[in-house]
Parts: structure tokens; C-alpha cells; sequence
């Protein structure tokens, strides 16, 4: 695939391509065609993507060695997973801007905002409730989730306040009332104050398209559109139901993956709070609360930080040694041989985006040349750096022209 596909590539593409590559950025939908090497690795990431079953999840620490991206790396399995048939969420955790693995309900807000489908443009989770809408009546499951068009309260969802979302989702065309739906459950801390406004949305205005025999007291009571209370449970089950609602749309589950999960020792400034989020680290692990796959990239010295964190904060009595059974996937770093294929693309794809022969002016021996002196600097962002260079001096004999 990646340097048949680097060959076939429209002028447009490669324009696209060469922008991210000039920034050091991994270029969204053609990462796997500049993953270079590891041939053995990749196959155990995508072998990974079966671990998960409709009953129980499972989630992979993704370490990346100094030089290989774990970015990147989190990239390369969002494009297989979306290969293989399913949904797909990538999530940036960062607790200054809203998103805390202490609070579940911001996580599953972002995954709700981040939710992406290999045939559906866009994302956000309305791409993944307008394909479970099209296929409501055409499987034992989705039929289960509808409960037989009727759109009763049902048992077949956790989630109360997922369900009340789809239900309304799935009995309106009205734009403004699916934009709605899609902002709560992307911002569900922005709602808590809203719950008359969400029963009105949700229930009462749709009314004559479901049965729903409860009052609306019974939603306040029963903390339907609250998704922090309760030790998060309404977003955790609503994690679970987005998985399942992925299966019972003919896809394969729901894949998150976590970007940047080391912000849970940069940015949460509270030893409460970060016990908090390694808890939920644990449970992704654990499989129970949610049954999908996951996967969360971090440095190779993760473990050894995350202890470090703690026992600076005076935590004693935590169990230190989950850390060191979470199952991990760690990339080697690429050979200056492997980074010399890479570049070799990286050229091809820059004389499609310019109309330009790139190989006669930059010929094997010179780029081979090139690679070693820049291979010479060992920095912790080698690669990064280096493909920015190499793109560089293409740019420039460009110029020259």
C-alpha cells in the first residue's frame, strides 16, 4: 500500500500531503503510506484490534521511542481501525482546556464530539445516529435499541441520557434540534443547569413520535440528563452504549484513542484528582465499564513518571503495581536505512503536489547523503525534524529552478 499509494496520489492530495509534512505533522488519511519499517509491529497493532469482543473491552498502552511519534503512531492505528470497519474516536486529553481523565462526563463529551466512520464525512457523534437511524429496522439489535419502533423506555441501552438523545435524534429532521443533541452530549458540563430545556428538546416537544410513560419529574429524579453524578456512571454507560450502537449499525465497535494522556500528570493539579484519573485508567483496562478497544499513547517512561507523580504527593497506599501489568505495544525506532524509503517518498509526493522532477535534482546519492548528516543529530524529535528538513531543501532546490 504505502509507496503504490504515494505513486497514484492527485496533485491536490500531494499538495495537502507536503503542508503537513513541512510542519512535522503526520498528513490525516495517508499516515500509513509514511509509516515506514516495523512490518512486524504494525501487523501486532492491527492483530490488536481483534482483542476487543461485544463483552468485554481491552486497552494498550502505545509507547513510542525516542524519535518515532507517538502521535504519529496514534494516527496509524486510526486510519486501520477505520480500514477495518470502525468507529472511530481520537480524543486530545487536556485538563486546561476542559477535557480531564478525572471527569468522565468531558471525556465522553469529547468522544461524542471526535466520533468519525470510514464511509461518513465529518465527524461528531450525529454521523454515527444517522447510520444507526438507516438501519433501526434491519437487525435484531437495532430493532432491540428502538424497541420495535415504540422508542419506549428501554433496557437494551445504559445509558438514559445517550438513549433520550438518540431516540429524539432518530424522530426529527429538525437540523436545529440534532445541532442541539450533538452540542449537549459534546459539552455535557455546559448542560447542567439546562435540564428543563433538555426535557422540553428531547421528550416533551416530541412527544407524539414515542411512548414514554414516565413524568417529567421522573427524568429529574432519575438524573436522566446528568452525566457527572453517581461517580460518572450515565457516561460511562453511555461510552458502552456508543460501542454497541456502533456494532448494531454493522460496524465493528467503537475504537477510542487518547492523545497526549500524559496532561493527566502535566495538568491536573490535585493528587485526588490524579488518583481519580488513574482509577479510569485502569478501568478502560480492565474492560468492564467500557467494551470497546483503546488505546493511549505515552512516552517509554510513563510508568516510571506516573510513580514519581504520586509518591511526590505523598500517596502511599496506592497500588503502584497496575501500573507495571498495563500491557503495552512500543515501537523501535526506524533505521537510517528505513528514514532513506520514507524520504524517497517524501520526494515523489512533493513532485506530484509542484509538477516538478524532484529525483533529477535531488538524485539518490545526494538525498542518501542528506539522510546521513541529518541522521547524525540524535535529538528525542529526529524524525520530526528530519522529514521537515528533507522537505526543506526540496522546497528550496524548487526555487532554484
Amino acid at each position: 500500500m504505502a509507496s503504490d499509494r504515494v505513486g497514484l496520489l492527485g496533485r491536490a492530495e500531494a499538495a495537502s500531503i507536503v503542508e503537513s509534512l513541512r510542519f512535522g505533522v503526520p498528513p490525516v488519511g495517508f499516515v500509513r503510506p509514511f509509516t515506514v519499517g516495523r512490518t512486524d509491529e504494525l501487523e501486532r497493532l492491527e492483530r490488536s484490534l481483534r482483542t476487543a469482543t461485544s463483552e468485554r473491552g481491552a486497552a494498550l498502552l502505545v509507547k513510542a521511542n525516542y524519535g518515532a511519534g507517538k502521535s504519529h503512531l496514534l494516527q496509524v492505528i486510526r486510519e486501520m481501525a477505520l480500514e477495518a470497519g470502525y468507529a472511530v474516536s481520537l480524543v486530545q486529553v487536556n485538563a486546561l482546556e476542559g477535557v480531564r481523565f478525572n471527569r468522565m462526563d468531558t471525556i465522553m463529551g469529547a468522544v461524542c464530539a471526535r466520533v468519525e466512520l470510514p464511509e461518513a464525512s465529518g465527524i461528531g457523534v450525529g454521523r454515527l445516529f444517522d447510520v444507526f437511524k438507516n438501519r433501526a429496522t434491519n437487525t435484531v439489535e437495532s430493532e432491540a435499541v428502538a424497541c420495535n419502533g415504540t422508542w419506549d423506555y428501554s433496557d437494551y441501552l445504559s445509558s438514559p441520557g445517550l438513549y433520550a438523545g438518540l431516540r429524539a435524534w432518530c424522530n426529527t429532521e429538525d437540523q436545529a434540534v440534532r445541532d442541539f443533541i450533538e452540542d449537549w452530549l459534546a459539552n455535557p458540563p455546559a448542560y447542567r443547569s439546562q435540564r428543563k430545556l433538555l426535557y422540553k428538546t428531547l421528550v416533551a416537544d416530541l412527544r407524539a413520535m414515542f411512548r414514554d410513560s414516565r413524568a417529567e419529574w421522573q427524568f429529574y429524579a432519575d438524573e436522566v440528563f446528568q452525566f457527572h453524578t453517581g461517580g460518572h456512571r450515565n457516561a460511562w454507560s453511555a461510552l458502552g452504549d456508543l460501542d454497541l450502537i456502533a456494532r448494531s449499525s454493522g460496524r465493528r465497535g467503537l475504537v477510542i484513542l487518547f492523545d497526549e494522556f500524559e496532561d493527566v500528570i502535566q495538568n491536573l493539579n490535585r493528587r485526588d484528582f490524579q488518583e481519580e484519573a488513574f482509577l479510569n485508567l485502569f478501568r478502560f483496562f480492565a474492560g468492564e465499564r467500557f467494551p470497546g478497544m483503546s488505546y493511549f499513547a505515552v512516552t517509554p517512561d510513563f510508568v516510571a513518571k506516573c510513580k514519581v507523580e504520586l509518591m511526590s504527593r505523598g500517596v502511599v497506599d496506592f497500588d503502584f503495581g497496575r501500573f507495571s501489568r498495563l500491557p503495552f505495544f512500543e515501537m523501535s525506532e526506524i533505521t537510517e536505512n528505513e528514514f532513506l524509503d520514507l524520504s524517497r517518498r517524501i520526494r515523489v509526493v512533493h513532485s506530484v503536489a509542484f509538477g516538478w522532477e524532484a529525483l533529477r535534482a535531488l538524485p539518490d546519492r545526494d538525498l542518501s547523503r542528506l539522510v546521513s548528516k541529518l541522521w547524525s543529530v540524535r535529538t528525542p524529535e529526529r524524525v520530526r525534524l528530519a522529514i521537515q528538513s528533507v522537505v526543506q531543501s526540496l522546497d528550496e532546490l524548487l526555487e532554484d529552478i
